[in-house]
Protein backbone atom coordinates (compact mmCIF):
# COMPACT_ATOMS: atom_id res chain seq x y z
CA UNK A 1 0.00 0.00 0.00
CA UNK A 2 1.17 3.16 -0.75
CA UNK A 3 1.25 6.37 1.70
CA UNK A 4 -1.16 8.08 0.00
CA UNK A 5 -4.04 9.76 2.80
CA UNK A 6 -7.14 9.34 1.62
CA UNK A 7 -10.74 10.06 2.85
CA UNK A 8 -12.38 7.25 4.61
CA UNK A 9 -15.29 7.23 2.04
CA UNK A 10 -13.24 7.24 -0.68
CA UNK A 11 -10.63 5.11 0.63
CA UNK A 12 -14.02 1.83 0.88
CA UNK A 13 -15.05 3.48 -3.13
CA UNK A 14 -11.74 2.65 -4.62
CA UNK A 15 -10.45 -0.52 -3.07
CA UNK A 16 -13.61 -1.98 -4.21
CA UNK A 17 -11.33 -1.60 -7.60
CA UNK A 18 -8.56 -3.62 -6.20
CA UNK A 19 -9.19 -6.93 -7.61
CA UNK A 20 -9.45 -5.23 -11.44
CA UNK A 21 -5.41 -4.11 -10.92
CA UNK A 22 -2.10 -6.18 -10.77
CA UNK A 23 -0.65 -5.32 -7.03
CA UNK A 24 1.78 -2.13 -8.80
CA UNK A 25 -0.94 -1.11 -11.03
CA UNK A 26 -3.54 -0.52 -7.73
CA UNK A 27 -0.96 1.82 -6.12
CA UNK A 28 -1.00 4.30 -9.51
CA UNK A 29 -4.30 3.72 -9.78
CA UNK A 30 -4.96 5.42 -6.37
CA UNK A 31 -2.31 8.27 -7.10
CA UNK A 32 -4.05 8.57 -11.00
CA UNK A 33 -7.61 8.89 -9.19
CA UNK A 34 -6.10 11.45 -6.80
CA UNK A 35 -4.13 13.22 -9.34
CA UNK A 36 -7.50 13.95 -11.40
CA UNK A 37 -9.75 15.71 -8.62
CA UNK A 38 -7.14 17.89 -7.59
CA UNK A 39 -5.77 18.91 -10.97
CA UNK A 40 -6.52 22.75 -11.65
CA UNK A 41 -5.66 22.57 -15.05
CA UNK A 42 -6.20 20.82 -18.27
CA UNK A 43 -5.67 16.79 -17.46
CA UNK A 44 -2.84 15.92 -19.22
CA UNK A 45 -1.23 12.91 -17.88
CA UNK A 46 2.04 14.84 -16.73
CA UNK A 47 -0.72 17.48 -15.16
CA UNK A 48 -2.37 14.80 -13.42
CA UNK A 49 0.81 13.22 -11.82
CA UNK A 50 1.94 16.60 -10.77
CA UNK A 51 -1.22 17.43 -9.04
CA UNK A 52 -1.10 14.16 -7.50
CA UNK A 53 2.02 14.54 -5.66
CA UNK A 54 3.52 11.43 -6.12
CA UNK A 55 5.99 12.44 -8.83
CA UNK A 56 8.53 12.08 -5.90
CA UNK A 57 7.20 8.84 -5.20
CA UNK A 58 7.29 7.03 -9.34
CA UNK A 59 8.48 7.68 -12.33
CA UNK A 60 6.68 9.88 -14.90
CA UNK A 61 6.63 7.04 -16.95
CA UNK A 62 4.52 4.62 -14.35
CA UNK A 63 1.46 7.19 -15.16
CA UNK A 64 1.71 6.96 -19.24
CA UNK A 65 2.36 3.04 -18.96
CA UNK A 66 -0.44 2.58 -16.83
CA UNK A 67 -3.06 3.45 -20.00
CA UNK A 68 -0.76 1.91 -22.75
CA UNK A 69 0.47 -1.63 -21.32
CA UNK A 70 -0.90 -2.10 -17.83
CA UNK A 71 -3.24 -5.53 -17.79
CA UNK A 72 -6.99 -3.98 -16.95
CA UNK A 73 -9.96 -3.56 -18.72
CA UNK A 74 -12.32 -0.98 -18.61
CA UNK A 75 -15.25 -3.43 -18.86
CA UNK A 76 -13.75 -4.75 -14.67
CA UNK A 77 -13.74 -1.25 -13.70
CA UNK A 78 -17.62 -0.36 -15.12
CA UNK A 79 -18.80 -3.73 -13.27
CA UNK A 80 -17.16 -2.79 -9.86
CA UNK A 81 -18.74 0.95 -10.55
CA UNK A 82 -22.31 -0.74 -11.74
CA UNK A 83 -22.12 -2.61 -8.56
CA UNK A 84 -21.72 0.55 -6.48
CA UNK A 85 -24.18 2.49 -8.09
CA UNK A 86 -26.71 0.32 -8.04
CA UNK A 87 -26.78 0.02 -3.87
CA UNK A 88 -28.52 3.46 -4.33
CA UNK A 89 -31.42 1.64 -6.56
CA UNK A 90 -34.29 0.32 -4.38
CA UNK A 91 -34.32 -3.72 -4.93
CA UNK A 92 -37.90 -3.38 -6.25
CA UNK A 93 -37.92 -0.68 -8.48
CA UNK A 94 -36.46 -1.08 -12.60
CA UNK A 95 -32.88 0.56 -13.65
CA UNK A 96 -32.84 3.33 -16.26
CA UNK A 97 -29.72 3.29 -18.29
CA UNK A 98 -29.40 5.98 -20.67
CA UNK A 99 -27.20 5.41 -23.91
CA UNK A 100 -25.47 8.37 -25.90
CA UNK A 101 -22.76 9.91 -27.98
CA UNK A 102 -20.82 12.47 -27.42
CA UNK A 103 -17.82 14.12 -29.77
CA UNK A 104 -14.52 14.66 -28.45
CA UNK A 105 -12.29 17.07 -30.75
CA UNK A 106 -8.82 16.36 -31.10
CA UNK A 107 -5.81 18.53 -32.72
CA UNK A 108 -2.88 16.46 -33.97
CA UNK A 109 -2.67 14.18 -37.06
CA UNK A 110 -1.04 11.25 -34.98
CA UNK A 111 -3.45 10.99 -32.49
CA UNK A 112 -4.74 6.89 -33.01
CA UNK A 113 -8.03 6.00 -33.74
CA UNK A 114 -8.98 9.76 -34.61
CA UNK A 115 -11.83 10.70 -37.50
CA UNK A 116 -13.79 12.96 -39.18
CA UNK A 117 -17.51 13.29 -37.22
CA UNK A 118 -20.16 15.13 -37.79
CA UNK A 119 -20.24 17.84 -35.19
CA UNK A 120 -23.69 18.70 -33.86
CA UNK A 121 -22.32 22.11 -32.22
CA UNK A 122 -21.04 23.31 -35.03
CA UNK A 123 -23.58 22.33 -37.33
CA UNK A 124 -26.84 23.98 -38.57
CA UNK A 125 -29.71 22.52 -39.57
CA UNK A 126 -28.30 23.89 -43.05
CA UNK A 127 -24.93 23.71 -43.15
CA UNK A 128 -22.91 20.46 -41.91
CA UNK A 129 -19.97 20.33 -40.11
CA UNK A 130 -17.58 17.89 -39.29
CA UNK A 131 -14.23 17.96 -36.88
CA UNK A 132 -11.46 15.57 -36.50
CA UNK A 133 -11.89 13.66 -33.20
CA UNK A 134 -13.01 10.55 -31.37
CA UNK A 135 -16.69 9.88 -30.78
CA UNK A 136 -17.23 7.77 -27.58
CA UNK A 137 -20.49 5.93 -27.01
CA UNK A 138 -21.38 5.76 -23.25
CA UNK A 139 -23.86 3.76 -21.17
CA UNK A 140 -25.09 5.48 -17.56
CA UNK A 141 -27.04 4.42 -14.71
CA UNK A 142 -29.54 6.54 -13.52
CA UNK A 143 -29.37 6.82 -9.70
CA UNK A 144 -31.28 9.05 -7.52
CA UNK A 145 -28.49 10.52 -4.69
CA UNK A 146 -29.34 12.05 -1.82
CA UNK A 147 -28.25 15.61 -3.46
CA UNK A 148 -29.70 17.47 -6.12
CA UNK A 149 -33.50 18.12 -5.02
CA UNK A 150 -34.58 14.92 -6.67
CA UNK A 151 -33.08 15.36 -10.14
CA UNK A 152 -31.03 12.08 -10.36
CA UNK A 153 -27.62 11.62 -11.78
CA UNK A 154 -26.27 9.45 -15.02
CA UNK A 155 -22.91 7.57 -13.75
CA UNK A 156 -21.03 6.48 -17.02
CA UNK A 157 -20.63 2.60 -16.08
CA UNK A 158 -19.58 1.55 -19.66
CA UNK A 159 -17.76 3.12 -22.65
CA UNK A 160 -17.08 2.24 -26.38
CA UNK A 161 -15.25 4.14 -29.20
CA UNK A 162 -16.04 4.97 -32.59
CA UNK A 163 -14.12 5.17 -35.40
CA UNK A 164 -15.02 6.40 -38.24
CA UNK A 165 -14.52 5.46 -41.75
CA UNK A 166 -12.87 8.37 -43.26
CA UNK A 167 -9.51 9.18 -41.42
CA UNK A 168 -8.77 12.72 -42.33
CA UNK A 169 -6.62 15.70 -40.02
CA UNK A 170 -3.63 15.37 -42.40
CA UNK A 171 -3.79 17.91 -44.72
CA UNK A 172 0.02 19.22 -45.46
CA UNK A 173 1.42 21.99 -44.46
CA UNK A 174 2.90 24.48 -46.81
CA UNK A 175 6.70 23.54 -47.99
CA UNK A 176 6.20 19.93 -46.68
CA UNK A 177 6.59 16.90 -48.76
CA UNK A 178 4.36 14.79 -49.42
CA UNK A 179 4.55 11.25 -48.03
CA UNK A 180 6.86 12.24 -45.09
CA UNK A 181 5.16 11.35 -42.23
CA UNK A 182 7.29 9.95 -39.03
CA UNK A 183 6.39 6.93 -37.11
CA UNK A 184 3.79 8.40 -34.74
CA UNK A 185 1.86 9.12 -38.06
CA UNK A 186 2.31 5.77 -39.58
CA UNK A 187 1.20 4.04 -36.30
CA UNK A 188 -1.48 6.09 -36.20
CA UNK A 189 -2.99 4.89 -39.91
CA UNK A 190 -2.33 1.73 -39.36
CA UNK A 191 -4.08 1.62 -36.09
CA UNK A 192 -6.86 3.56 -37.94
CA UNK A 193 -7.02 0.91 -40.81
CA UNK A 194 -6.74 -2.48 -38.48
CA UNK A 195 -9.56 -1.65 -36.51
CA UNK A 196 -13.08 -3.09 -37.08
CA UNK A 197 -15.36 -1.22 -38.19
CA UNK A 198 -18.40 -1.16 -36.19
CA UNK A 199 -21.30 0.96 -36.26
CA UNK A 200 -22.37 3.39 -32.86
CA UNK A 201 -25.87 1.28 -32.54
CA UNK A 202 -23.68 -2.19 -32.38
CA UNK A 203 -21.58 -0.32 -29.89
CA UNK A 204 -24.36 0.18 -27.76
CA UNK A 205 -26.12 -2.82 -28.11
CA UNK A 206 -22.92 -5.01 -26.90
CA UNK A 207 -22.40 -2.66 -23.73
CA UNK A 208 -26.04 -2.88 -23.09
CA UNK A 209 -25.96 -7.26 -24.04
CA UNK A 210 -22.87 -6.74 -20.74
CA UNK A 211 -25.19 -4.85 -18.42
CA UNK A 212 -28.07 -7.01 -18.57
CA UNK A 213 -25.80 -9.87 -17.31
CA UNK A 214 -25.19 -8.56 -14.26
CA UNK A 215 -28.49 -6.73 -13.47
CA UNK A 216 -29.56 -10.09 -13.75
CA UNK A 217 -33.02 -10.47 -12.93
CA UNK A 218 -33.92 -7.12 -12.23
CA UNK A 219 -35.50 -5.32 -15.56
CA UNK A 220 -33.88 -2.70 -17.27
CA UNK A 221 -35.23 0.21 -19.29
CA UNK A 222 -32.61 1.69 -21.99
CA UNK A 223 -33.79 5.26 -22.88
CA UNK A 224 -32.05 6.41 -25.90
CA UNK A 225 -32.43 9.18 -28.59
CA UNK A 226 -33.50 8.22 -31.70
CA UNK A 227 -30.58 7.69 -33.39
CA UNK A 228 -30.46 4.40 -31.97
CA UNK A 229 -34.16 3.47 -31.88
CA UNK A 230 -33.26 0.84 -35.10
CA UNK A 231 -33.70 -2.55 -35.44
CA UNK A 232 -29.73 -3.32 -34.28
CA UNK A 233 -30.92 -2.28 -30.60
CA UNK A 234 -34.41 -3.22 -30.90
CA UNK A 235 -34.50 -6.63 -32.12
CA UNK A 236 -32.68 -9.47 -30.10
CA UNK A 237 -31.63 -7.54 -27.24
CA UNK A 238 -31.70 -9.58 -23.87
CA UNK A 239 -34.93 -10.69 -22.21
CA UNK A 240 -35.06 -8.53 -19.70
CA UNK A 241 -34.48 -4.99 -21.64
CA UNK A 242 -36.80 -2.92 -22.58
CA UNK A 243 -36.36 0.44 -24.97
CA UNK A 244 -38.01 3.73 -24.52
CA UNK A 245 -37.22 6.39 -27.08
CA UNK A 246 -38.72 9.15 -29.79
CA UNK A 247 -40.39 7.70 -32.69
CA UNK A 248 -41.46 10.22 -35.95
CA UNK A 249 -44.61 10.93 -36.70
CA UNK A 250 -44.57 9.85 -40.42
CA UNK A 251 -42.90 6.42 -39.00
CA UNK A 252 -45.24 3.24 -40.81
CA UNK A 253 -47.20 1.68 -38.38
CA UNK A 254 -49.08 -1.63 -38.75
CA UNK A 255 -51.38 -4.00 -36.99
CA UNK A 256 -50.58 -7.14 -35.86
CA UNK A 257 -51.23 -10.08 -38.10
CA UNK A 258 -54.56 -11.52 -38.50
CA UNK A 259 -54.96 -15.07 -37.00
CA UNK A 260 -55.00 -18.15 -39.38
CA UNK A 261 -57.75 -20.25 -40.50
CA UNK A 262 -57.95 -23.83 -40.50
CA UNK A 263 -56.36 -25.36 -43.31
CA UNK A 264 -54.92 -21.82 -44.28
CA UNK A 265 -52.20 -22.14 -46.89
CA UNK A 266 -49.19 -20.30 -47.47
CA UNK A 267 -46.69 -18.47 -45.37
CA UNK A 268 -47.55 -16.96 -42.23
CA UNK A 269 -48.08 -12.93 -41.90
CA UNK A 270 -46.03 -11.11 -40.11
CA UNK A 271 -48.04 -7.37 -40.31
CA UNK A 272 -51.39 -7.04 -40.62
CA UNK A 273 -52.72 -4.01 -42.57
CA UNK A 274 -51.15 -0.25 -42.68
CA UNK A 275 -52.41 1.73 -40.09
CA UNK A 276 -52.88 5.78 -40.66
CA UNK A 277 -49.42 7.69 -39.53
CA UNK A 278 -49.34 9.33 -36.26
CA UNK A 279 -50.00 12.92 -38.06
CA UNK A 280 -53.39 11.45 -39.50
CA UNK A 281 -54.14 10.34 -36.56
CA UNK A 282 -53.35 13.26 -34.57
CA UNK A 283 -55.33 15.73 -36.60
CA UNK A 284 -58.77 13.37 -36.32
CA UNK A 285 -57.90 12.61 -32.55
CA UNK A 286 -60.73 14.59 -30.36
CA UNK A 287 -60.27 13.30 -26.97
CA UNK A 288 -56.87 14.12 -25.09
CA UNK A 289 -55.81 13.00 -21.34
CA UNK A 290 -54.31 15.79 -19.68
CA UNK A 291 -51.41 14.45 -17.27
CA UNK A 292 -49.86 16.67 -14.49
CA UNK A 293 -45.79 15.59 -14.65
CA UNK A 294 -42.85 16.99 -13.46
CA UNK A 295 -40.41 16.63 -16.72
CA UNK A 296 -36.79 18.50 -16.52
CA UNK A 297 -37.78 19.72 -12.89
CA UNK A 298 -40.51 21.47 -14.17
CA UNK A 299 -44.26 20.57 -13.19
CA UNK A 300 -46.09 20.80 -16.51
CA UNK A 301 -49.93 18.71 -17.80
CA UNK A 302 -49.46 18.04 -21.21
CA UNK A 303 -52.28 16.46 -23.99
CA UNK A 304 -51.44 12.76 -23.94
CA UNK A 305 -53.17 10.30 -25.97
CA UNK A 306 -52.45 6.39 -26.11
CA UNK A 307 -51.82 3.56 -28.89
CA UNK A 308 -50.25 0.37 -29.40
CA UNK A 309 -49.13 -0.83 -32.98
CA UNK A 310 -46.63 -2.77 -34.96
CA UNK A 311 -43.52 -0.72 -35.93
CA UNK A 312 -42.39 -3.29 -38.35
CA UNK A 313 -39.33 -1.10 -40.06
CA UNK A 314 -37.58 -1.58 -36.53
CA UNK A 315 -39.28 -4.02 -34.17
CA UNK A 316 -40.89 -7.35 -36.47
CA UNK A 317 -41.84 -9.71 -34.05
CA UNK A 318 -43.83 -6.97 -31.16
CA UNK A 319 -46.05 -4.24 -30.76
CA UNK A 320 -44.83 -1.18 -29.02
CA UNK A 321 -46.51 1.72 -26.65
CA UNK A 322 -46.96 4.62 -28.01
CA UNK A 323 -47.78 7.98 -26.07
CA UNK A 324 -48.21 11.01 -28.52
CA UNK A 325 -47.86 14.47 -26.37
CA UNK A 326 -49.22 17.69 -26.93
CA UNK A 327 -48.24 21.41 -25.61
CA UNK A 328 -51.50 23.12 -24.38
CA UNK A 329 -50.10 26.36 -25.12
CA UNK A 330 -49.02 25.08 -28.68
CA UNK A 331 -45.19 26.28 -28.40
CA UNK A 332 -43.81 22.85 -29.27
CA UNK A 333 -45.01 20.77 -31.91
CA UNK A 334 -46.31 17.38 -31.56
CA UNK A 335 -44.32 14.33 -30.51
CA UNK A 336 -44.35 10.73 -30.21
CA UNK A 337 -42.81 8.18 -27.69
CA UNK A 338 -42.46 4.70 -27.24
CA UNK A 339 -41.89 1.88 -25.40
CA UNK A 340 -41.36 -1.56 -25.88
CA UNK A 341 -43.01 -3.10 -21.87
CA UNK A 342 -46.81 -2.71 -22.90
CA UNK A 343 -47.68 -2.53 -19.17
CA UNK A 344 -46.19 0.16 -18.78
CA UNK A 345 -48.76 3.97 -18.83
CA UNK A 346 -47.59 7.63 -20.42
CA UNK A 347 -45.92 8.56 -17.21
CA UNK A 348 -43.83 6.32 -16.69
CA UNK A 349 -42.60 6.28 -20.11
CA UNK A 350 -42.68 10.38 -20.49
CA UNK A 351 -40.70 10.61 -17.35
CA UNK A 352 -38.13 7.62 -17.58
CA UNK A 353 -37.42 9.59 -21.43
CA UNK A 354 -36.62 12.47 -19.48
CA UNK A 355 -34.55 11.55 -17.63
CA UNK A 356 -31.87 10.97 -20.90
CA UNK A 357 -30.98 14.73 -19.87
CA UNK A 358 -29.15 13.85 -17.11
CA UNK A 359 -26.68 11.87 -19.64
CA UNK A 360 -26.01 15.27 -21.29
CA UNK A 361 -25.55 17.09 -18.07
CA UNK A 362 -22.69 14.59 -17.38
CA UNK A 363 -21.23 15.02 -20.69
CA UNK A 364 -20.85 18.84 -19.86
CA UNK A 365 -19.25 18.21 -16.87
CA UNK A 366 -16.68 15.77 -17.48
CA UNK A 367 -15.81 18.11 -20.33
CA UNK A 368 -15.68 21.34 -18.50
CA UNK A 369 -15.01 19.85 -15.19
CA UNK A 370 -12.66 16.92 -15.24
CA UNK A 371 -10.62 17.56 -18.69
CA UNK A 372 -12.55 14.46 -20.99
CA UNK A 373 -11.01 13.99 -23.93
CA UNK A 374 -7.65 16.69 -23.16
CA UNK A 375 -5.33 13.95 -22.99
CA UNK A 376 -3.05 13.61 -26.04
CA UNK A 377 -2.19 10.26 -26.19
CA UNK A 378 -0.96 8.56 -29.36
CA UNK A 379 -0.95 4.77 -29.19
CA UNK A 380 -4.56 2.93 -29.66
CA UNK A 381 -4.68 1.79 -26.49
CA UNK A 382 -3.88 4.09 -24.08
CA UNK A 383 -6.47 6.23 -26.53
CA UNK A 384 -9.23 3.73 -25.32
CA UNK A 385 -8.76 4.05 -21.91
CA UNK A 386 -7.54 7.75 -21.12
CA UNK A 387 -10.42 9.54 -21.72
CA UNK A 388 -13.05 7.00 -20.21
CA UNK A 389 -10.80 7.09 -17.07
CA UNK A 390 -12.75 10.96 -16.69
CA UNK A 391 -16.12 9.36 -16.44
CA UNK A 392 -14.91 7.14 -14.17
CA UNK A 393 -13.26 10.02 -11.53
CA UNK A 394 -16.96 11.49 -11.78
CA UNK A 395 -18.52 8.67 -10.83
CA UNK A 396 -16.62 8.32 -8.37
CA UNK A 397 -17.07 12.07 -7.08
CA UNK A 398 -20.51 11.24 -6.95
CA UNK A 399 -20.36 8.05 -4.71
CA UNK A 400 -18.20 9.46 -2.23
CA UNK A 401 -20.91 12.79 -1.78
CA UNK A 402 -23.43 9.86 -1.68
CA UNK A 403 -21.16 7.49 0.85
CA UNK A 404 -20.12 10.48 2.84
CA UNK A 405 -23.31 11.77 3.67
CA UNK A 406 -25.13 8.74 4.53
CA UNK A 407 -22.03 8.21 7.28
CA UNK A 408 -23.00 11.82 8.49
CA UNK A 409 -21.28 13.86 6.78
CA UNK A 410 -22.03 17.37 5.43
CA UNK A 411 -21.24 18.79 2.21
CA UNK A 412 -20.16 22.80 2.33
CA UNK A 413 -19.13 24.42 -1.30
CA UNK A 414 -18.01 28.04 -1.34
CA UNK A 415 -21.13 30.03 -1.49
CA UNK A 416 -22.03 32.28 -4.75
CA UNK A 417 -24.27 35.36 -4.13
CA UNK A 418 -25.31 35.97 -7.56
CA UNK A 419 -26.80 32.86 -7.52
CA UNK A 420 -29.68 34.03 -5.57
CA UNK A 421 -32.24 31.08 -6.73
CA UNK A 422 -29.51 28.28 -6.24
CA UNK A 423 -30.83 25.49 -3.89
CA UNK A 424 -29.22 22.53 -5.27
CA UNK A 425 -25.39 21.28 -5.73
CA UNK A 426 -23.72 21.29 -8.49
CA UNK A 427 -20.89 18.81 -9.52
CA UNK A 428 -18.75 21.94 -9.36
CA UNK A 429 -19.18 21.84 -6.03
CA UNK A 430 -18.71 18.36 -4.97
CA UNK A 431 -15.73 18.10 -6.57
CA UNK A 432 -14.59 21.21 -4.57
CA UNK A 433 -15.74 19.01 -1.32
CA UNK A 434 -13.69 16.41 -2.24
CA UNK A 435 -10.83 18.81 -2.72
CA UNK A 436 -11.41 20.34 0.76
CA UNK A 437 -11.31 17.02 1.92
CA UNK A 438 -8.62 15.49 1.05
CA UNK A 439 -6.36 18.50 1.58
CA UNK A 440 -7.64 18.25 5.23
CA UNK A 441 -7.08 14.15 5.22
CA UNK A 442 -3.51 14.96 4.14
CA UNK A 443 -2.37 17.78 6.62
CA UNK A 444 -4.12 15.82 9.61
CA UNK A 445 -1.71 12.51 8.51
CA UNK A 446 1.19 11.96 10.51
CA UNK A 447 4.32 13.04 8.87
CA UNK A 448 5.88 10.38 6.55
CA UNK A 449 9.78 9.95 6.70
CA UNK A 450 11.72 11.00 3.94
CA UNK A 451 13.07 8.83 1.47
CA UNK A 452 16.18 8.84 0.43
CA UNK A 453 16.67 9.27 -3.58
CA UNK A 454 16.76 6.23 -6.15
CA UNK A 455 19.99 7.59 -7.79
CA UNK A 456 22.09 9.64 -5.18
CA UNK A 457 24.19 12.34 -6.56
CA UNK A 458 27.56 11.10 -7.01
CA UNK A 459 30.71 12.01 -4.18
CA UNK A 460 32.72 14.20 -5.53
CA UNK A 461 36.50 12.45 -4.78
CA UNK A 462 38.98 15.93 -3.84
CA UNK A 463 42.46 15.28 -3.88
CA UNK A 464 43.73 15.87 0.15
CA UNK A 465 47.71 16.04 0.81
CA UNK A 466 49.22 13.73 2.11
CA UNK A 467 50.27 14.02 6.30
CA UNK A 468 53.26 14.66 6.84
Amino acid sequence: MSDLSLPPALAVLLMAFMPCFQARSVVVFQWLVVGWIQCQGRRTLTGVALASGAVGEHHISVFHRFFSRASWTLDALGQVLFRLAVQWVPSDQPLVVLGDDTLARKGGKSIALASMHHDPLLSSAHTPFASFGHVWVVLAVWVLLPFGSGRGFALPVLVRLYVGTKRGGERQRAGRRQGRAGPRLKAARTAHAERRQVTKPELLREMVALLAQWAGERTVYLAVDSAYAARTVLEDRPANVHVISRLRLDAALYAPPPPRHPGQKGRPRRRGDRLPALSQRIARCRRWTTLPLVLYGRAVSPRTFTLEALWYGALREQQVRIVVVRDPSRRRRDEAFFCTDLDRDAPFILQTYSRRWTLEVTFHDVKQHLGFGQAQNQTARAVARTAPFAGLVYSLVLLWAAAHLQQGGTLTWIVRPWYRTKTAVAFPDLLMALRQELWRTRFSAPPVPARLPQNPAPVPHHSQPRAA
